[in-house]
């Protein structure tokens, strides 16, 4: 599964609210209709590094890179390709 697919299976699974009625794919902006917020943002990061072995700084986490899955799927391809951003345990990958 590749982590495009991961991340939204993650969302619709774990952090969108049966009380929200939205579907979720690659390109849904998530904060703008009120997937993300600070502690769903935590979760989302955790399951990013669990899943990728990438570790999202702090000055990464911005509007934009988790403005949809695509962008997010876009910002750990480009840490893959940060020296010292792979965590040391490693990851599920893809």
């Amino acid at each position: 599964m590749s982590l495009d697919q991961a991340l939204v299976n993650f969302i619709r699974e774990a952090l969108v609210s049966p009380d929200i009625p939205i579907e979720v794919d690659v390109d849904t902006p998530l904060i703008d209709r009120g997937v993300l917020d600070s502690l769903s943002l935590l979760q989302l990061m955790l399951f990013i590094e669990e899943q990728s072995g990438v570790h999202v700084p702090d000055d990464e986490v911005t509007l934009e890179n988790f403005r949809s899955v695509r962008s997010i799927g876009a910002l750990v391809q480009r840490l893959r390709q940060t020296p010292g951003e792979q965590l040391r345990a490693g990851g599920a990958g893809e």
